[in-house]
């Protein structure tokens, strides 16, 4: 699923190209069997996505970037690393499973 607008040339473009290119390399890691532990707790999980999400846009870039764009990402990011949390150990996705069904 391609995201990027037809002008990469703009802030947003930029953006959106280096956080597919991120998500690509989390599917590698689904691919070896490795995952991310994310705390079992929403809350938490969606602040410490959306603080990545933040920290990938450059700062002259954030001033640019639309809510919706950001939002997008979030969900991107979100999609990839509860996948891993299947990966992890019994004990780990148990602690998780408390808050969140798989």
């Amino acid at each position: 699923m391609t995201v990027t607008p037809s002008t990469p040339n703009t802030p947003e473009g930029r953006y959106l190209h280096r956080v597919e290119r991120r998500v690509a390399f989390l599917k590698m890691f689904i691919q070896a069997e490795l995952g991310v532990y994310l705390s079992p707790d929403p809350g938490l999980r969606k602040r410490a996505v959306e603080q990545l999400v933040r920290s990938i846009a450059r700062q002259s870039e954030l001033p640019h970037l639309k809510p919706e764009t950001l939002q997008r990402a979030t969900e991107m990011f979100m999609r990839e690393l509860e996948a891993m949390q299947k990966i992890l150990p019994h004990d780990v996705q148990y602690v998780n499973r408390l808050k969140q069904t798989w």
